[in-house]
């Protein structure tokens, strides 16, 4: 029985007002009906926001459920690529859900881009479906959740940290060379680069993984979540919001949490709330 759904991408941002997901619009009236509790949270995919229940850094649950790591390791990076649109100054990312990439275009990236990245002490590897770095050295560099970075233009500089000036130069030339050796997924969309993030320099015991069984269509949550058996009787849905209609029961859950642009509402079923929206049209407080 799902007891909680968790939305990842329900709020977008545009010339300062907040606006609905259009994915989440069929839910919107009963979603209106329940009570509402605000706060700021920073932009996740629902990789990111499962890892921060289970109180470990992004990276290192991807990385537990690993086969084989990278021999002399000490760091590792998710890695999510990406396709980009050139506007008048910046790169625009598109968002992660339009980019259909799967194990195969990994591999291919992988025998492109690891010939490059092997000189400065990087290598690709594949966990299932995800594409994941590794280092050997500890890289001194904070990358923000690709949530922060899809469907926004590209950072063109990073917060000023030791190794910050050659980690975007390298960014640079693995676009350069995914330029001159092009990756097409299946739908005919080209990967223009990828986006290194989440970094750890531990690997998560799954053993020590109290966690709630949940259903997602993530790519990156997913490959998690099979190594782990835990999608069998789901409890919780962790999902993009275009996700959401294939996940859903018959019947809507009574707790949810609706994330993005900044901001996270909870919501509860709530007698004295639904009452009062049939006399009083309902809206969204907002921060």
């Amino acid at each position: 029985m799902i007891k909680q759904v968790v939305v990842t991408d329900a709020w977008y941002e545009h010339e300062g007002t907040l606006f609905l997901n259009p994915a989440l619009q069929a839910y919107e009236h009963q979603l209106l009906n329940m009570q509402q509790t605000w706060s700021k949270n920073t932009e996740v995919i629902p990789l990111s926001w499962y890892a921060e229940q289970a109180e470990q850094p992004v990276a290192a649950l991807p990385a537990a459920v690993a086969q084989n790591l990278p021999k002399g390791a000490q760091q590792y990076w998710v890695v999510s690529p990406y396709h980009a649109r050139l506007t008048r100054s910046t790169l625009r990312v598109m968002p992660e859900a339009m980019l259909d990439w799967s194990a195969k275009e990994g591999q291919q990236v992988c025998a492109i881009v690891n010939p490059l990245l092997a000189e400065h002490g990087l290598e690709l590897f594949m966990v299932g479906d995800v594409l994941m770095l590794a280092a050997q050295d500890v890289w001194q560099v904070d990358m923000p959740d690709f949530a922060q970075v899809s469907g926004k233009s590209l950072p063109n500089h990073h917060e000023s940290s030791k190794d910050a000036g050659l980690w975007l130069r390298i960014i640079t030339e693995v676009q350069m060379t995914l330029h001159q050796h092009q990756v097409f997924t299946q739908s005919g969309m080209q990967i223009h680069g990828l986006w290194f993030w989440g970094q750890s320099e531990v690997v998560a015991d799954v053993h020590d993984l109290r966690l709630s069984n949940v259903a997602t269509r993530n790519i990156y949550l997913n490959t998690v979540l099979k190594a782990l058996d835990k999608q069998q009787d789901a409890t919780v849905i962790i999902s993009e919001a275009e996700y959401l209609p294939s996940l859903l029961p018959s019947s809507l859950p009574d707790h949810w949490l609706l994330l993005g642009a900044g901001r996270a509402v909870t919501l509860r079923s709530h007698r004295l709330t639904a009452a009062l929206a049939r006399v009083k049209k309902p809206s969204w407080k907002g921060i």
